[in-house]
């Protein structure tokens, strides 16, 4: 071969091999002085656009990255419509930078706008062209936020070009997480500050739609609660009304807690919704040993107090854990007492015990109505799910069981709202407990209410026969025994007072002839009507009896021998001119008295009777229908 001509292949090697070099230094420093095509948005008006093309994404964290001049050309490309999760970066926690260039040109009459981001896990920051224009939480040496975000906006002012970047932190993994959440869930929208409001407004309204049937359950839930603890309130005795409160208030409470876009720190909302969790479960053992009529064994009784503590407790640590899960060098055994109060959870709360007490229930009660079958049926359901969905659940991010992703998965929607196995086997539980706490309540009330009807029917039965014992049964005024008694009590009272005390004694005249004369029947007329002549013209305050046959004894507390002489008086006129009727028979009664008063400190009852029972005599003697008082001085009373 010539020598040109074997020169030739030589230099077209170096030339080839120069320019390659060339190039290559060309294309590094382009790479170096020209950032990423832009994403263009052209003639931006009063609607929004989707920033859904591909962001450059770095894990770490860098303030430095912020800066619209950094070169991030050696980034990985991540689209911003799904989690980094499911884009190669399952498990991913701590912080994580998204970047992206923006060109805008707005159409006329629009110069400034807005941003919206649906949603960031878990808390991030938004740098515009190196500024912080916006965070949701807080990214410092304590991070904050949120279990349940809204929507957020944000102003990016009149710049139409220049550099958005997010600032990510994601919040380390317990146990029972997926690991393919992170960063964005869907893509930021930009457009006018309207635009923005609008599709924000847009948002929150298909969310507020998707959760009808649930906010309805929820609100359901609460009304029951209330109602249970106002019932409860007015009689403390009804417990299912007590339990029933509490298994019914959880669930609103967990909603306002964790799903109801309120910014409540996440480790406060999580640890308190263990704890009230528990609570429910607690709450749902007492309804189960009244329900099924457990709760008169003492040893079930004993155990399910006992577990209710340990229930309570271990709420309480699952709580306690989650406080502190944010600190990345305790996770590891954050997540094992995680793991184990989880499956402390399943094999005390949800699975065994309940189902326990349904079994024992079935087992030894022989008659079973159709309410507590249903409750029973209700129960072992809802716990079988609560069980499954736990277990599956469980170190899922390791496990990659496709069912773990999909247990919550709507069965079918109802006017936008998800329905779920889990929901409808909620829903059903709350039903049917409630339905049997309403029938326990109603059978107690109606037991109750004939207690009460017994009861009263007891007391005016003894108060009729206390009645009959103390009262005559012919005139209805105090017996002999009783108007004796309160004589006694009357004097005992008149030495302690100093008050004065005076006692009439009356006799109804010729009464033997009467009732020789006109018969039995018009002498017992007589009685009754001269004992109304009589209880008509006394005080209130003063006694009156029948002391025996046609006698009747009157006291008069508060009255000297002039007052009671006075009143033995107008008794007497007013017997005189009774007219006592017996269908064509006409009769004149008179009667007779004796008074007595002022009594000596020593004078009991039966000397007072002699003594005014000595007046009464000597009225008799005197002509009968006269008043006659009893002589001061008389031995019977002398000291």
């Amino acid at each position: 071969m010539p020598a040109c001509l074997s020169f030739f292949p030589c230099v077209v090697a170096v030339a080839v091999l120069v320019s390659g070099n060339l190039l290559a230094q060309g294309k590094q420093a382009s790479a170096q002085i020209m950032p990423s095509s832009p994403f263009v948005i052209q003639s931006l008006g009063k609607g929004t656009a989707t920033l859904d093309a591909p962001w450059q994404f770095h894990t770490g964290d860098d303030p430095a990255w912020a800066a619209p001049a950094f070169d991030s050309l050696s980034w990985e490309q991540l689209s911003a419509s799904q989690s980094w999760g499911k884009q190669g970066h399952a498990r991913l926690t701590g912080f994580a930078w998204y970047r992206r260039e923006i060109a805008l040109t707005s159409a006329p009459g629009v110069h400034r706008f807005s941003l919206l981001v649906p949603h960031i896990d878990d808390a991030y920051e938004i740098y515009w062209n190196g500024s912080l224009v916006g965070w949701n939480g807080k990214l410092d040496a304590h991070p904050v936020w949120y279990a349940s975000q809204a929507p957020q906006t944000f102003e990016l002012g009149e710049v139409r070009r220049g550099v958005l970047a997010f600032r990510v932190w994601k919040a380390p993994l317990l146990s029972d997480d997926s690991g393919e959440a992170g960063g964005f869930q869907s893509a930021p929208l930009i457009g006018s500050p309207e635009a923005i409001q609008s599709a924000k407004a847009e948002l929150d309204y298909q969310w507020l739609r998707s959760r009808q049937f649930l906010f309805g359950e929820n609100l359901l839930c609460a009304l029951v609660a209330f109602l249970s603890l106002l019932l409860w309130t007015r009689n403390t005795a009804r417990w299912p009304l007590f339990w029933m409160a509490g298994f019914a208030l959880v669930p609103p409470a967990n909603l306002l807690l964790l799903d109801a876009h309120i910014q409540w720190p996440y480790v406060l909302t999580m640890g308190a919704a263990q704890v009230l969790s528990s609570m429910r479960d607690v709450s749902l053992w007492f309804l189960l040993l009244w329900l099924l009529a457990l709760r008169e064994n003492r040893a079930i009784s004993r155990l399910t107090r006992i577990l209710a503590c340990i229930c309570i407790a271990n709420g309480v640590l699952d709580g306690l854990l989650v406080t502190v899960s944010w600190k990345a060098q305790w996770i590891g055994p954050i997540r094992t007492a995680d793991a184990a109060s989880a499956l402390l959870y399943t094999l005390l709360e949800a699975f065994p015990f309940p189902l326990a007490l349904v079994g024992y229930a079935l087992f030894y009660r022989k008659q079973f109505d159709s309410t507590r079958w249903v409750v029973a049926i209700a129960v072992f359901l809802d716990e079988m799910i609560i069980v499954f969905r736990n277990a599956v659940k469980q170190d899922r991010q390791f496990t990659k069981w496709p069912i773990a992703s999909r247990i919550d998965s709507p069965l079918f929607t109802v006017c936008g709202s998800a329905i779920s196995l889990y929901t409808l086997a909620e829903l059903s539980l709350l039903i049917a407990v409630v339905y049997a706490v309403y029938l326990s309540v109603r059978d107690d009330q109606r037991l109750q209410d004939k207690l009460e009807q017994e009861t009263v029917e007891l007391i005016l039965e003894g108060e009729r026969i206390r009645h009959y014992a103390e009262h005559d049964g012919l005139t209805g005024l105090w017996n002999h025994r009783i108007i004796v008694e309160r004589l006694r009590q009357e004097l005992d009272r008149s030495r302690q007072d100093g008050m004065p005390l005076s006692v009439i004694l009356v006799d109804i005249d010729h009464f033997k002839k009467i009732n020789d004369t006109f018969g039995h029947p018009v002498g017992d007329l007589v009685l009754k009507e001269l004992s109304g002549i009589f209880m008509s013209c006394l005080r209130a305050h003063d006694w009156g009896g029948r002391y025996g046959g046609e006698e009747f004894l009157f006291i008069l507390p508060g009255c000297r021998m002039e007052d009671a002489l006075a009143r033995a008086e107008e008794l007497r006129q007013a017997v005189q001119s009774a007219h006592i009727v017996d269908g064509d028979t006409g009769l004149k009664v008179t009667a007779s008295f004796g008074v007595a008063s002022d009594f000596n400190s020593n004078c009991e009852s039966e000397a007072v009777i002699r003594v005014v029972d000595t007046a009464l005599y000597r009225a008799k003697n005197n002509g009968r229908n006269c008043v006659v008082a009893a002589q001061i001085n008389m031995p019977l009373c002398e000291s």
